[in-house]
């Protein structure tokens, strides 16, 4: 007889190996993202990236809803994430919405309240950065146009 045969019919089980830590069956490490990503959506705001931070604060929500059903209740840092994430899509929509009306608002009052503040904020910045108006710099790369 073999040994190999020996040993393949010998039904040898090895017994579980115990490397000091088992991986948690609850849902705290989404908890923990939802909180994360709820944070990284707040930082997006404040970098001016409106659209890109919806996908971390849908994300949070998401990983948080998660995390409360796994665990059956909602843990500090889902609760946390889920109110921030809810804020930061409000407030996105909210400056979205701002940003809608303001472009509205200067195409169809060319020469209104609201126009005449941009072009004021506009000449600020062209006269700070380039050393000429908002207008001049039209144009200057556009040529003669009919910008009154």
């Amino acid at each position: 007889m073999n040994y190999d045969d020996q040993f393949q019919n010998d039904h040898f089980e090895m017994p579980p190996v115990n490397l000091g830590f088992s991986p948690k069956k609850d849902g705290n490490n989404l908890a923990i993202a939802s909180l994360v990503l709820a944070i990284v959506s707040v930082a997006l705001i404040f970098f001016g990236c409106l659209c890109i931070n919806l996908i971390p604060a849908i994300l949070a929500i998401v990983f948080a809803a998660i995390s409360a059903k796994r665990n059956g209740k909602m843990s500090v840092p889902a609760i946390i994430g889920l109110v921030l994430a809810i804020l930061c899509v409000i407030a996105t929509l909210v400056l979205i919405g701002f940003a809608i009306y303001i472009g509205m608002e200067m195409v169809n009052h060319p020469d209104g309240k609201v126009a005449m503040a941009a072009e004021q904020a506009l000449d600020g910045y062209f006269k700070q950065n380039y050393g000429m108006g908002f207008r001049e710099y039209v144009e200057q790369i556009y040529g003669n146009t009919t910008m009154n």
